[in-house]
């Protein structure tokens, strides 16, 4: 197989570990060499959250890149299909606005927490409170600003990438973005087959279950158009994944 799309994950894995390495200094620094009520503690608080949270997506963009390395490189996928520009468009821009409301519903809950310890620190403890709430505060709009900015992001990666999609045992690579069916903080829950409509074409709907928080998950889909002539293909992949992956009804 000729391999037209190369495995940008690594990268990200890299880079975030750097940032944990940085925010780990930094922590270390803060608690041993400035006042803890004059900012100290607040510093190495969030350098400290912030350290964990890097390795945490370190550790996710290095199962995505295994797992995109074996699709890439695997001789036995189920599908490979490749899009027109209009078609892959069309399919960007309805990912651009699943992600919008993932981020959305991600930042509800994370900068809740943030704002709510914040505040607390605010109100009940003092002045090196004042200036831990300050801090978290800042963390939060930094963290929205973000989940603004990824979504747009994420769809002039998209629409950059190759126009094709990979469908194997364990993932799919779509819009150069892949999607293991199990990893630490997410796994497939099911495909579906969508005919062909007036409006859309035939998609093989690939349902994952993300985990944002300790009891929270959030539900999203990947919508793969399927070209014309390869509907029985598709039908077959809805029929092996459902196999494996039974549809959690919770």
């Amino acid at each position: 197989m000729i391999r037209t799309m190369q495995n940008t994950q690594w990268k990200w894995c890299y880079r975030s570990l750097f940032l944990a390495a940085i925010f780990s200094v930094v922590c270390i620094y803060a608690f041993n060499y400035i006042d803890g009520f004059s900012g100290g503690y607040a510093i190495a608080f969030v350098s400290f959250f912030l350290a964990v949270s890097a390795i945490a997506v370190a550790a996710l963009f290095f199962n995505r890149a295994r797992v995109m390395d074996f699709i890439l490189n695997s001789t036995h996928l189920l599908a490979h299909w490749t899009y027109s520009p209009d078609v892959a468009m069309q399919s960007a821009k309805r990912e651009y606005a699943d992600y919008q409301e993932r981020n959305r519903a991600m930042f509800l809950v994370i900068g809740g927490m943030l704002v709510f310890f914040a505040l607390v620190m605010m109100i009940f403890a003092g002045e090196g409170g004042f200036i831990t709430g300050i801090f978290l505060l800042a963390v939060t709009v930094f963290l929205f600003i973000v989940s603004r900015v990824a979504p747009r992001i994420a769809l002039r990666y998209a629409l950059s990438s190759p126009r094709e999609a990979y469908i194997a045992e364990n993932g799919i690579i779509y819009e150069g973005a892949v999607y293991p069916f199990q990893s630490f903080l997410m796994r497939m829950n099911g495909a579906s087959f969508q005919e062909r409509t007036e409006k859309k074409p035939a998609v093989l709907i690939f349902s994952f279950i993300q985990s944002v928080g300790l009891s929270i998950r959030s539900p999203f889909d990947i919508e793969i158009p399927v070209p014309q002539g390869e509907e029985e293909k598709a039908r077959k992949i809805e029929q092996i994944q459902n196999m494996f992956s039974p549809i959690d009804h919770d």
